[in-house]
């Protein structure tokens, strides 16, 4: 990765709908050359995809549910992620490191979401046991700002 790639990675974050030519405008490159660059970071795996962030209120839900799973004794890791990438609903499933397993989030509607999510959960025989802390953020996948912040720091890297 070089001066131009961090540039064009921090227009994307700003906005990941720019086109082309929008970006080579605003970094002063051509729209081939980002086109070009563009491919090389998604064939490289530096881009996975481009994603919408939303709102989850403007589509009926209230907050998101961060379920902390422990697993049981000889509970398989791998099977109860693919369980609960399964459910409807759970829009993250990840390993972590500390007093839990496993980390999954999904959005919220009411108290009876809830409570049908971990009711859900707690279904798989490979988790022992489920906490829940809820938060009334509803952006999605990531807060707004993050863009920013990493645009930012694309910048910062890029001049360096």
């Amino acid at each position: 990765m070089d001066k131009l790639d961090y540039l064009i990675l921090s227009e994307l974050f700003k906005d990941a709908s720019l086109t082309f030519v929008e970006i080579a405008k605003n970094i002063g490159s051509t729209p081939y050359t980002v086109r070009r660059r563009y491919e090389k970071m998604k064939k490289e795996g530096t881009i996975f995809k481009s994603i919408v962030s939303i709102d989850l209120s403007k589509v009926g839900y209230q907050g998101k549910a961060f379920l902390l799973i422990t697993l049981a004794p000889k509970g398989s890791k791998i099977k109860a992620i693919e369980y609960l990438k399964s459910l409807k609903n759970v829009m993250v499933v990840t390993e972590i490191i500390g007093m839990y397993d496993i980390l999954a989030i999904a959005p919220i509607t009411d108290l009876k979401s809830i409570q049908e999510i971990v009711k859900e959960v707690k279904k798989e025989p490979y988790i022992q046991r489920v906490e829940l802390a809820c938060a009334d953020d509803t952006s999605f996948p990531v807060n707004p700002n993050l863009g920013a912040i990493l645009s930012q720091k694309s910048r910062l890297i890029a001049k360096s």
